[in-house]
């Protein structure tokens, strides 16, 4: 059975139980599964989630009883999610800006399709789930934000979590015997060199949009323009986007097309997408609605020679001993990494990206460097810092990690005593039982 065929299976599987007997799909679209305080879970939003779990789980349940299960944990965690959103809610200290969204909404889309053989593969599942792109990103907006939100919370409560050594010898002396053994891992730094586009591509790419635009003010057809020149799948239905709100946007695409009247067609804009054109064709309260043209702005095969030789010369110049961490400083397009020179931490080497595992593989002996390695981010030069064999955690010589983990653990008992109080302080309804009366 093909990946494609099992999400869809456990999907309508799944919100069939969700209906429970004699009710379609679209009636279970408006109801209320659970109220948690003030707030409402509809079974849209809880078909939304099952959704998203069968994109990145892809595991078929095999029974109803396996189907109500999923569905329960789903909705428990829902409910665990609108309890600390709650609480969060009432710190006002507590913020997240629309940029950190957007950056771990990148992140969580990517970790999804890395469920899939190729990209390809990825859009046409999200096709046989009736979604796009844009869609799947406009459904997760909400839940990401909500996780950001937790996830300051939670910070915030656990900050000053501290554990003891008593505590760290009590911790591994209960749980031993059930600690898994600590996998082989290396420590790795790398430098990053982002593939660009050179300035005479992007200038090329702007000026061919101007072109169009131009094209479109003296009388051609915005849909057909739109249908036959754009990039990145934008021209499906002659650039439609349909009703769109602020926040369904990048801030450069919404400055724009919210200051169009209806009618309108907008200048040659940029964003991290590339350039495009837009045209206003409503307006009703807080949305619009727009067509658009978008031209990527893809790097050239000279702006990939370029950057490799580039990678070449640096690990030659590692090679050869230039400070490592000082080439980082200098030339890496990592900003998460490159003020500490490179230093990316130790990973398992079994839960490394598939690009840099074939490259790790074997590789045992600090101080050595080794690339260019590509990945979708652009190439990489790692150095290997440090390298650690499987072992079993023993009491003291691994006692950093075992701090860490008995620190996990006690920050894990106190957020499950905080759910439990917030629980027992809000109303909570579950209305499966009634619905399906």
């Amino acid at each position: 059975m093909s990946s494609l065929v099992r999400i869809v299976g456990i999907v309508l599987f799944i919100v069939t139980v969700l209906a429970g007997p004699g009710q379609c799909e679209r009636e279970v679209l408006d109801r209320i599964v659970a109220i948690v305080g003030d707030k409402v879970i509809l079974a849209s939003e809880l078909a939304s989630q099952i959704q998203m779990y069968a994109l990145q789980m892809k595991q078929q349940p095999t029974s109803e009883e396996e189907a109500k299960k999923i569905r329960d944990d789903i909705l428990e965690k829902m409910i665990s999610d609108r309890l600390f959103l709650l609480a969060a809610e009432q710190d006002t200290a507590i913020k997240v800006r629309p940029e950190e969204v957007d950056q771990a909404l990148d992140e969580q889309i990517a970790r999804i399709a890395q469920n899939f053989p190729s990209n390809d593969d990825f859009l046409a599942a999200l096709s046989a789930e009736g979604l796009t792109l844009r869609d799947l990103k406009k459904r997760y907006r909400n839940d990401i934000e909500g996780q950001l939100l937790k996830q300051r919370f939670i910070g915030s409560k656990v900050q000053t979590v501290s554990v003891s050594r008593h505590e760290v010898e009590e911790f591994y002396n209960k749980y031993k015997d059930s600690i898994p053994s600590q996998p082989e891992a290396v420590k790795l730094a790398h430098i990053l060199l982002e593939i660009k586009p050179s300035q005479t591509v992007e200038d090329s790419i702007k000026a061919r949009a101007m072109e169009l635009r131009k094209r479109i003010l003296n009388g051609a057809d915005f849909a057909f323009i739109s249908s036959k020149y754009s990039d990145l799948g934008a021209g499906v239905n002659g650039g439609d986007l349909g009703w769109v709100s602020r926040g369904d946007v990048v801030e450069e695409f919404a400055r724009a097309a919210f200051n169009l009247s209806v009618g309108d067609i907008s200048g040659v804009i940029r964003t991290q997408f590339g350039y495009h054109i837009i045209k206003c064709e409503g307006k009703r309260n807080d949305q619009v609605k727009l067509r658009h043209i978008l031209l990527a702005v893809v790097p050239s095969a000279e702006d990939s020679l370029r950057t490799r030789q580039l990678a070449d010369s640096l690990l030659e110049a590692a090679r050869n001993g230039a400070d490592f961490a000082l080439l980082a400083k200098k030339f890496s397009d990592d900003p998460s990494t490159r003020a500490q020179g490179g230093s990316l931490g130790w990973f398992a080497i079994n839960e490394l990206p598939p690009e840099f595992a074939s490259a790790v593989s074997g590789w045992k002996t600090p101080g050595e460097y080794k690339g260019p390695i590509y990945s979708k981010y652009g190439i990489h030069i790692l150095k290997l810092l440090d390298y650690q064999p499987e072992h079993q955690y023993t009491f003291p010589d691994d006692y950093d990690q075992l701090k860490e983990l008995t620190r996990q653990e006690k920050t894990s008992r106190l957020i499950d005593n905080w759910i439990a109080e917030i629980r027992k302080q809000t109303y909570i309804d579950y209305r499966f039982d009634e619905d399906a009366n």
